[in-house]
């Protein structure tokens, strides 16, 4: 066939199918626009989410830092400063503590000092409000109202003095200070800010791990484990030292590569969306293409035609997909969110993050998918002969023969549906399937990063009061504030389920060579760096053990239950519940669990030395929940409650953890409160609450999780529209296959029901791919993103109601194409119309 140079006339042909053929040409422009939207969605929300996070971290932090480095040398320092790859770097050191004020006497507040790149550039964006300057004198502070709160002065501003006791690496100190500035933000609460003058003469030195910090602040966003642990190595940490990548910094490889996973999922369902609607399109007009090959049009010229018609409903579908896009990031995802109810901070507003890129990844994604979806189907439509055009039927493939199979009719006639084009059905399930995996991966991991997921003390307990006068160094300052008649009160709350106590006693370790020798020598070396154990520890250890003075704690049998669970070698539950046995706490110590398990460890008590006890060590833990005061230099011993009230008849009440019997219950959490506030000891209890924990979160999270939100229900809206089209197309294209059926007598009720099956027979495949392959692949995408190690879990609520909307739909969808169908004409009036 001779070759027709007719450019001007595919063009003019290209433009009028926008008049001839508006279905398809709607179907198809809407399958480019809803492509280049989910794809613009899908990068919106992945960028907002991604700045979210890291906003969240500053708020959790409190300052802008991808790694922490405890204890800080003068070699370190310079090699820091001199790695390229580091864009800024800073210090924070540990000056001492509050001892006490004139208002408490059991304030719980740090000092702390920072130098100016930490405080003007690190701890900025953590800051919302500053009055004043940062301490430059000896006596000056920095405060926030609540630091101010829990030692006692509030009302004081900017310009005020007070005076209170102070410890430091020297010893107690009393003096009068003068409060420089006040400020507010994100981070730690109580804490108070000193000068560099106060910390040169606190006697901390910076290359001490319990006083110097250093925040480390890299160039790249993106550092692979290889890169981090070379870095580490680089450092040359001394035994002492640790530094910490923060989980977001450390995870952030992984979690890009589970974002990723997730785009691909998202441009699958474009790609599967696009093809389906282009394959149905062009087999419903190979006739079209047949006849004008017959008037002279060759095969790469239909290809261009199809082609130019693809670029013209590309371009204007990537505009509109770019528009809507827009407007659903920038304004129905808000609107929707804050119409939700969902927690917003007092002045905080919904921001969506957006940057060119994205346009252009957007367009191209969906230029790029369109080309591949409609490269076979234009093939198709040039390969064809006008002979075989005419013969052309669009469902004809599968087996021509039959046999009669078992069960009704309907149901065999819905079956085949599935194996007559048995490509043409794996689209349509791959296609559902593929948006209700993404469906389940992205609500498994908003649940995950959910505030009432992340917060979670050790028992899971909804409050937890400490009493804070054990951690007074004179022993005479130390209060029984929960006593017996406090717990008694406390008992008699309603809608408190569960209440554990944990009391403790001051004991001595005396020494002895098999094993408190070993233990003395080991955190010598690892904490005491001034000294020597060899020199003079030894020996001022047997003279005085009461310098060296630790304590023993009681815990009851669930506790025990929690805390074994942790072991790595579970201990021995009948031998500790009768007091054979300890656990003890490791206190960052290089001992390994059989090292010491099985060792004798003897404790006295500390007001009367002569009575002692031996236990035999169960196991080691990490877990600092039980370590009495605070951890000393001799080692805490973790008993049953039993052999602790047969040591000592009298203990100090050291924590009570209470669980609600509604989770979160503020009317019980009030009632609590307000029983400690008029026990008379209010500023001797801390109160550790999940509640108000889970609101800091919250606040820290800002909207990232309402824009997760936005976006689960705008992909399960995409999914459902996929599949719509898809049948939609799938129907029509069997019209002449169905009237033909009615024509030898199946009734319209019959035909309906033969629809509804094989809606529910694509559905129950779709569902069977996604609680499989896709569950796979759920699970896969969550634990790469998974830095926070919180356990995977299926939401039961979302999925039961995603999968009750799909049967509903795939239900509703062929009965509503059948119908509209029937509009065509009766069933002669549709015969003659296919031929």
């Amino acid at each position: 066939m001779l070759k027709n140079h007719n450019t001007t006339v595919i063009q003019n042909m290209a433009k009028r199918s926008f008049r001839t053929n508006r279905r398809r040409n709607i179907s198809i422009l809407l399958a480019v626009l809803f492509s280049t939207f989910l794809t613009f969605c899908i990068f919106t929300g992945g960028a907002t989410f991604f700045e979210m996070q890291q906003t969240q971290g500053i708020r959790l932090h409190g300052a802008e830092y991808d790694a922490y480095l405890y204890g800080l040398t003068r070699e370190q320092q310079e090699l820091c400063r001199e790695n390229p790859d580091i864009l800024r770097s800073g210090i924070e050191a540990v000056a001492g503590y509050v001892v006490e004020t004139e208002q408490n006497d059991t304030p719980d507040a740090g000092l702390l000092w920072t130098d100016e790149t930490c405080w003007e550039e690190m701890r900025k964006p953590g800051r919302t409000w500053m009055e004043g300057h940062y301490p430059q004198k000896a006596d000056e502070v920095l405060v926030k109202r609540e630091s101010l709160k829990s030692c006692g002065l509030e009302g004081l501003k900017t310009g005020d003095t007070f005076t209170m006791t102070y410890g430091t690496a020297l010893g107690e100190f009393t003096g009068e200070f003068r409060i420089s500035g006040m400020w507010d933000g994100y981070g730690a609460k109580d804490v108070v800010f000193v000068s560099k003058a106060f910390y040169e003469q606190s006697g901390h030195e910076l290359s001490s791990v319990a006083s110097g910090r250093y925040m480390i602040d890299f160039k790249p966003k993106l550092m692979t484990r290889a890169k981090q642990e070379a870095f580490i190595e680089s450092l040359h940490l001394e035994k002492q030292q640790n530094l910490f990548f923060n989980m977001e910094y450390e995870n952030a490889v992984q979690v890009l590569a589970g974002a990723a996973g997730l785009a691909g999922i998202a441009c699958l369902c474009a790609y599967l969306l696009i093809y389906n609607i282009m394959y149905l399109s062009v087999s419903g007009n190979i006739r079209y293409y047949g006849l004008l090959q017959t008037v002279g049009m060759t095969g790469k010229q239909i290809r261009r035609l199809v082609g130019r018609q693809l670029s013209i409903l590309a371009a204007a579908g990537a505009a509109g997909g770019l528009a809507i896009g827009a407007g659903v990031s920038f304004w129905l995802i808000p609107s929707v969110v804050k119409s939700m109810g969902v927690y917003l901070g007092k002045q905080e507003s919904v921001r969506v993050a957006f940057h060119p890129w994205i346009v252009l990844l957007s367009v191209l994604l969906a230029a790029l998918t369109v080309f591949a979806a409609g490269q076979k189907p234009a093939r198709a439509a040039a390969a064809i002969s006008p002979v075989e055009a005419l013969g052309y039927r669009p469902c004809q493939a599968g087996k021509r023969s039959r046999r009669t199979g078992r069960g009704g009719v309907l149901w065999r006639l819905a079956k085949e549906q599935l194996t007559k084009d048995k490509k043409k059905a794996g689209i349509v399930i791959l296609s559902l399937s593929a948006g209700l995996s993404l469906f389940l991966c992205l609500v498994t991991l908003l649940e995950s990063e959910a505030a009432r997921t992340i917060v979670s003390n050790y028992m899971d307990m909804d409050m937890v009061l400490v009493n804070k006068t054990l951690k007074k160094e004179n022993r005479e300052d130390r209060r029984q504030v929960m006593d017996e008649e406090f717990l008694d009160e406390l008992r008699g709350i309603e809608g408190l389920e569960e209440i554990y106590e944990v009391r403790c006693r001051e004991i001595l370790v005396p020494w002895e060579p098999d094993f408190s020798d070993m233990w003395m020598e080991e955190f010598y070396d690892m904490w005491m760096v001034q000294s020597s154990y060899e020199d003079e520890g030894r020996k001022n250890y047997k003279d005085h053990p009461e310098e060296y003075s630790s304590f023993i704690v009681g815990i009851n049998e669930t506790e025990f239950s929690c805390l074994n669970s942790t072991l790595e070698e579970p201990a021995d539950e009948q031998a500790f519940l009768e007091g054979q046995t300890c656990i003890l706490y490791r206190n960052g110590l290089a001992f390994t669990d059989g090292e010491l398990r099985g060792r004798s460890v003897t404790c006295a008590d500390f007001e009367d030395p002569g009575h002692r006890r031996t236990f035999q060590v169960g196991g080691l833990t990490d877990v600092n929940d039980y370590t009495g005061e605070s951890p000393g230099c001799a080692p805490t011993l973790i008993v049953s409650d039993r052999a602790l009230r047969e040591f000592a008849e009298e203990a100090f009440v050291y924590k009570v953890s209470l669980r609600y019997s509604r989770e979160y219950d503020r009317e019980t959490e009030e009632k609590l409160r307000e029983l400690v506030e008029n026990s008379g000891c209010a500023k001797n209890i801390s109160c550790e609450s999940k509640l108000e924990e889970m609101e800091t979160v919250k606040k820290a999270q800002g909207n990232m999780m309402e824009v997760g939100l936005g976006m689960v229900l705008i992909l399960a809206l995409i999914g459902i529209l996929n599949y719509v089209n898809t049948l939609v197309g799938n129907i029509r294209s069997r019209e002449t296959e169905i009237s033909v059926m009615e024509s030898i007598g199946m009734s319209r009720r019959q035909v309906r029901r033969m629809l509804v099956m094989e809606g529910l027979l694509f559905a129950g495949g779709s569902l069977c791919v996604t609680w499989t392959v896709g569950l796979a692949a759920t699970y896969t995408l969550y634990q790469s993103m998974n830095y926070r190690k919180v356990p995977f879990a299926v939401p039961a609520a979302p999925m039961a109601a995603a999968s009750a909307l799909v049967l509903a739909v795939c239900a509703a969808v062929p009965l509503m194409a059948y119908r509209s169908m029937e509009k065509k004409g009766t069933v002669v009036e549709r015969l003659r119309g296919a031929e």
